[in-house]
């Protein structure tokens, strides 16, 4: 049984301990395994709907992204059927890579609404243990009867079992990663395999066809969902790598940001593959894969860029001066539909009147969650949209580069193609006839035709 005390708590080791005076529910384990292993299965959701949860109880993991502000929703249901599901909506409040995660778990209804019985918050911290590592896990409580009511429905023994089935995660190989999930749990995130950047933040993936590697780079507000339509049609001809960049979807988001480590996470991609690959990206992709060309060299077969939205002239308006700042501003006031906003009308050129529409539709909700790529993405154009020739200075790369625009396109997108093919060699600028610049998305099979034709000759 845990160990109550009165007067705080005690060294848990192992245990369990309540403490009343605290309201606080204490649980720690000691693994064999280190602490990059436990991190990973505290924050890939494959991993963690594998031990989630009770024995007899299955998780589902509906959303789980790994940042402050960022969202883990997740159900659990016992596999007899003999309880009504449970649903959970915890909200990341600190992530630190390895070290610990902070975040407030609430009870939710059908439609993923808090169901009003209060926010619980838990703090989870990893320390190196010889060679392994001890996880403690401390879930607070607003008052004592709150806990009372935890410690009757045997949450304290809930997360203990949780934890002795993590522990049977962290010792199965280091490639059961991608593995189907145990009899005992699944996850809707399953079909993601997962590999670990530099700086040990998880990356998830799928891989796809086969033949020579390219990796597709997704834009702002998606996950590798996005372009999922030029993934699978590239896959007919490449082994295709497909993956959720930092921020979105299953892979991870330690703060701050930095787009050197979206490099990073390439790199790890590219070992992946088997030490090389192409690259291809579409708008606010199409940076990405330039800087990681350029940093990469030789591990960088070749590139194929739809539509780079540069602004190096006039032929329109460029991006405002404090274009950053001010979407930097807005998600950390958590005005994120107020940010695809501004996207929308200040760089992208939406007219205001068309905004109320556009928020009637489902996609906007998905835009508003990923609003914090705006500004990723932002952080990497940064002096590329602002209406002056391209730096000369910014990229070496030697590998062939095809960049593509649709015929019906702005001016201002052949213009920026041109523009890079004036400052790199072996650059190629083609048009795909009757498209514009939705066709990444909406007409991946010519994109992906032309790519195959530019890359494999």
């Amino acid at each position: 049984m845990p160990e109550d005390t009165a007067d705080g708590a005690e060294d848990a080791a192992d245990g369990i301990v309540i403490d009343k005076s605290s309201n606080t529910i204490f649980i720690s384990r000691t693994y064999a395994a280190g602490v990059d292993r436990a991190w990973w299965a505290w924050t890939d959701a494959e991993a963690i709907s594998r031990w989630w949860g009770p024995r007899g109880w299955a998780a589902t993991v509906y959303e789980m992204d790994v940042r402050p502000g960022g969202r883990w929703r997740f159900q659990l249901a016992p596999v007899d059927g003999s309880a009504t599901p449970v649903r959970s909506i915890a909200t990341y409040k600190v992530v630190v890579a390895r070290a610990e995660l902070h975040y407030d778990d609430t009870f939710a209804d059908e439609t993923w609404q808090s169901d009003g019985t209060g926010t619980f918050p838990t703090a989870v911290t990893f320390a190196s243990a010889g060679t392994g590592c001890t996880v403690e896990v401390a879930a607070s409580f607003p008052d004592g009867q709150a806990l009372r009511r935890a410690v009757e429905l045997q949450m304290a023994e809930g997360y203990a079992e949780a934890l002795d089935r993590l522990g049977g995660v962290l010792d199965a190989p280091p490639s059961d990663h991608t593995g189907a999930p145990s009899t005992e749990g699944e996850t809707t995130m399953s079909a993601l395999s997962t590999v670990t950047s530099a700086d040990g933040t998880t990356i998830a993936y799928e891989k796809t066809g086969s033949g020579p590697a390219i990796i597709v780079i997704s834009t702002v507000a998606e996950d590798h969902t996005g372009v999922a339509g030029v993934a699978k049609a590239l896959s007919e001809h490449f082994t295709v790598i497909n993956f959720d960049r930092r921020g979105r979807g299953a892979s991870g988001d330690p703060q701050p940001y930095d787009p050197a480590r979206e490099i990073d996470d390439i790199a790890a991609l590219i070992d992946v593959a088997g030490g090389s690959a192409a690259l291809t990206g579409g708008s606010g992709g199409c940076g990405l894969a330039l800087d990681a060309a350029s940093a990469l060299g030789e591990k960088v077969t070749g590139l194929y860029l739809y539509e780079p939205p540069f602004i190096v002239d006039d032929s329109r308006p460029p991006a405002p001066a404090d274009y950053l700042e001010h979407l930097e501003a807005l998600v950390a006031a958590g005005k994120r539909s107020e940010a695809v906003e501004y996207f929308m009308t200040q760089l992208v050129g939406v007219p205001a009147e068309y905004i109320p529409a556009m928020k009637q539709d489902p996609s906007w909700d998905e835009m508003a969650k990923y609003a914090h790529t705006y500004a990723y993405d932002g952080q990497i154009f940064r002096g590329l949209q602002d209406g002056k020739p391209l730096p000369t200075d910014r990229w070496s790369i030697d590998v062939p580069i095809a960049v593509a625009v649709g015929g019906n396109s702005e001016a201002f997108m052949r213009q920026g193609a041109n523009a890079l093919a004036a400052i790199l060699p072996n650059v190629t600028v083609l048009t795909l006839p009757d498209h514009d610049h939705s066709a990444f998305w909406m007409a991946p099979e010519p994109v992906a035709e032309q790519a195959r034709t530019f890359l494999l000759g």
